[in-house]
């Protein structure tokens, strides 16, 4: 069995409404016997205003957020599917009228279930796929007061290895004229197969929506100070949060997205700085 999924770019029209068509299936060349599962990461600034109707599939939410700067996450449940079968599955999206310029990306994640003992996957690289989109005209938003922005540590982290503290990096443009005078929120989901230990998460850390599966993102939030930019614009906030790439993970670079935005009084115009992939090297002890 060798599970995959892909996604068909959608565009939206000028009303902000669009489709876009996830691929699931199985070409390896064996039966998937047991529940398998699609995991719908919605990106920053799009919503899921339905779920999709999938013929011999079950849809439901694992996590609702209709807020621009955090993801929500639906699965659609089979209970197996063939060697050399697939099914397309058709998700209504609808994008924020304040989207950035730039849009931003999401996660499709097709993989066996939590529990399934009957199905073993023989090659978990091709299981993940990134949502991405177009827009047919962009906005033009008002300036705001703040320009911010985020970089990391790309470290790598050792399958089945101690979690590593990644150090991110917090910045405002703005600098000086516009240090940040309330908190800001960095939103991510976590990349495949890593996860965030309890032990050695920061001050102002918080889960969204946490999950053991390691086939299925949890959701974090991470507080920033005020004073962001404060010393300057090339001055950065700095904050380490620990990650660590679970037992069974494939090797190679495996992201998820994250974001990095103002609250209340703190306004920024236009959004297409504040999001990236973030990104990790799964390694062997000792090596890729």
């Amino acid at each position: 069995m060798d599970l995959y999924c892909s996604v068909k770019m959608g565009q939206f029209d000028t009303s902000g409404n669009g489709t876009m068509t996830v691929t699931c299936g199985n070409f390896g060349p064996d039966n998937a016997t047991g529940p398998v599962s699609l995991k719908f990461i919605t990106p920053y600034f799009i919503n899921v205003p339905t779920l999709p109707n999938v013929a011999g599939g079950t849809a439901s939410w694992l996590y609702r957020n209709t807020a621009v700067d955090v993801p929500s996450m639906f699965k659609v449940a089979f209970t197996g599917i063939a060697s050399g079968a697939s099914v397309d599955i058709v998700v209504p999206l609808a994008l924020d009228p304040l989207a950035p310029n730039i849009p931003s990306s999401g996660r499709v994640i097709f993989t066996t279930d939590a529990g399934n003992t009957t199905d073993a996957d023989s090659d978990l690289t091709h299981n993940e796929w990134p949502v991405l989109s177009v827009r047919s005209s962009g906005n033009n938003p008002a300036p705001g007061k703040v320009n911010l922005y985020y970089t990391h540590q790309e470290s790598p982290l050792v399958i089945g290895g101690a979690p590593v503290p990644i150090a991110f990096q917090f910045y405002n443009g703005a600098g000086t004229a516009h240090p940040t005078a309330n908190v800001s929120h960095f939103t991510f989901s976590t990349p495949f197969y890593t996860r965030v230990p309890a032990a050695g998460r920061p001050l102002g850390f918080s889960a969204l929506y946490e999950n053991d599966d390691p086939a299925v993102p949890s959701i974090y939030r991470l507080a920033v100070p005020p004073g962001v930019g404060l010393f300057g614009a090339a001055a950065a906030t700095v904050v380490h949060i620990p990650f660590q790439a679970q037992e069974g993970a494939p090797f190679g670079h495996i992201g998820g997205p994250g974001i990095y935005v103002p609250t209340r009084s703190d306004t920024q115009g236009e959004f297409s700085n504040t999001h990236h992939w973030m990104g990790f090297m799964m390694v062997r002890g000792g090596g890729i």
